[in-house]
């Protein structure tokens, strides 16, 4: 059974441009079979699905980590994110140990009866793939529909809370309006567009995995599932087509100095014509609490900055485009949509870095960060009406 792991790298790679993608399906089974169909520890704890050990050609993709695998104990490669382990995938196959596979692409079997000695010297590794094929083929296709079903409009069931609408910020390689590409890059040189889809889609399963087990449903629409840039305006207005009662924007910050640190949740500014202030601060409250608390329990050094207007205190600034209320169709709503602007944690800091991003325990971390985010956006949204 495919696990929710599996299917996130699911999501992420059929998002994926790549050079041959009449691989795509047999190159999902092989990390299915070399990962457990993403239950192995080396795919649950490093995002690392293809065994893939460590080799200094691997550097841009990912960090060095020792695992102890059924051949012994090894450095492997750990990857930040599930883009990551993509692409660098496919940069384990630019070294010449496989030199020549470019030449065997004219079909799935071809390819991997090519690189299937040397990834894996057992007579039968090809054969183990391909007959994983057919099942990586319907997991892409399941996605592709869940994609568009998450699109339609929520079929009421016996309880259901509504609609949140996900944000992960930036994407994309150019800037649109009221969306850069990306801003801040970690020390491990993550950066945050790849961190904000890896965590939204940690939430998205998280939200919908904590509603079923109180036999209530949600829908989760995320402004963007692959590496695209949206306009801020673009983003704000899912808010208004699925009627959203919820609207969570997901960033990370950096900062000059490696030391600062901590998480804060933004709101729109009273200033800034907010037309439901009291709930947006409560909503914003809910996040900053859930995501710090969690934070705080697996690192004490974690710091609270608390929520803050958008504008900042300053009443000359116009504050975040996507929490503008008119963007968010708030005018033209009798229950308007809660928006929070969560700027998680400093990424330019090794602590957060080691933390979030790099460390043995980086994905478990977040997990239990958006667990904590998940249940706070829950329970507002059994609030509203």
């Amino acid at each position: 059974m495919t696990n929710e792991l599996f299917r996130r790298l699911a999501t992420v790679y059929l998002g994926e441009a790549i050079r041959y993608p009449k691989l795509r399906a047999v190159t999902l089974a092989q990390w299915a079979l070399e990962s457990g169909r993403g239950s192995s520890p080396l795919a649950r704890d490093h995002y690392n699905f293809g065994g893939l050990k460590w080799r200094k050609e691997m550097a841009p993709y990912a960090t060095k980590v020792k695992y102890a695998a059924h051949d012994g104990e090894d450095f492997y490669c750990k990857f930040a994110t599930l883009e990551n382990f993509i692409a660098g995938y496919w940069a384990f196959l630019n070294r010449s140990p496989y030199s020549g596979w470019e030449a065997n692409v004219a079909t799935p079997e071809k390819f991997i009866r090519f690189i299937g000695p040397t990834y894996t010297p057992r007579p039968d590794y090809a054969d183990a793939v391909l007959a994983l094929v057919p099942e990586a083929e319907k997991l892409l296709a399941d996605v592709q529909n869940a994609e568009t079903e998450a699109l339609k409009p929520a079929v009421a069931p016996a309880v259901s809370l509504g609609v949140i609408v996900i944000d992960p910020g930036h994407g994309g390689a150019s800037d649109v309006s009221g969306s850069s590409a990306n801003n801040a890059i970690s020390t491990s040189n993550v950066k945050e567009k790849k961190l904000t889809l890896d965590f939204a889609l940690i939430l998205r399963d998280e939200l919908l995995r904590q509603a079923a087990a109180r036999n209530e449903t949600v829908q989760v629409v995320l402004t963007r599932t692959t590496d695209v840039n949206v306009t801020g305006k673009a983003r704000a207005a899912m808010a208004f087509d699925h009627k959203a009662k919820l609207f969570l924007c997901l960033h990370f910050n950096g900062n000059k100095s490696a030391t600062v640190r901590g998480t804060e949740t933004f709101y729109r500014a009273k200033e800034n014509d907010n037309i439901n202030l009291a709930a947006d601060m409560e909503f914003a409250g809910a996040v900053q609490k859930a995501l710090f608390t969690a934070l705080q329990a697996v690192d004490p050094g974690a710091k609270d900055r608390g929520i803050k207007p958008d504008n900042q205190g300053n009443p000359s600034l116009p504050g975040f485009g996507v929490l503008n209320d008119i963007s968010l169709g708030n005018d033209r709503r009798q229950t308007p949509c809660r928006a929070a602007y969560i700027e998680a944690e400093f990424i330019t800091n090794p602590s957060v870095d080691k933390l979030l991003i790099s460390g043995t325990n980086a994905i478990q971390n977040r997990t239990a960060a958006m667990a904590a985010v998940a249940g706070a956006c829950l329970a507002q949204m059994r609030k509203i009406p």
